[in-house]
């Protein structure tokens, strides 16, 4: 059984989980960042860290697993090609803005609007820096669709 299709197949889903995921809370992001409605804000909050460890954690580590696994069992583990070689940077630095900056500005709005009484210009602060975040990871992740579709240097 060549393995190949279904490698392809959970990569690919995996990917489309974490850009889709991450435009559809992005856009939210945008809607619950207007609200003057402090519960809004708080569920969004909530929102975010549930998202994040049961949707997005899962999806990254399929996206590199599978892209790693790609490249050995197609690619003869040539992991020097140009394409690949961008793909693992984007890879790394989306990963590294969300693991360092967004999970900081996640925290930062959960803990503010789990206050006694929390403050709202403090939450919507908070939640501009997430959606500035997860802006440039956004930029980053459609470059490595590009990359994954056309295959520069191969």
């Amino acid at each position: 059984m060549d393995l190949g299709p279904w490698l392809h197949f959970a990569h690919i889903t995996a990917a489309v989980v974490w850009v889709g995921g991450g435009i559809v809370l992005s856009v939210i992001a945008r809607r619950v960042h207007r609200s003057a409605d402090v519960t809004v804000l708080a569920e969004f909050a909530r929102t975010l860290s549930y998202v994040g460890l049961r949707v997005f954690t899962p999806a990254v580590l399929v996206v590199l697993a599978t892209g790693v696994w790609l490249v050995f069992a197609e690619q003869s583990g040539n992991f020097a090609q140009l394409w690949v070689v961008l793909a693992l940077a984007a890879f790394i630095v989306a990963f590294l803005v969300g693991a360092v900056y967004l999970s900081r500005s996640a925290i930062r709005l959960e803990r503010v609007m789990s206050e006694a009484k929390p403050d709202i210009g403090a939450g919507r602060a908070a939640l501009a820096q997430w959606i500035f975040g997860y802006g440039v990871v956004l930029a980053v992740l459609v470059f490595a669709l590009w990359d994954m579709v056309f295959k520069p240097g191969s």
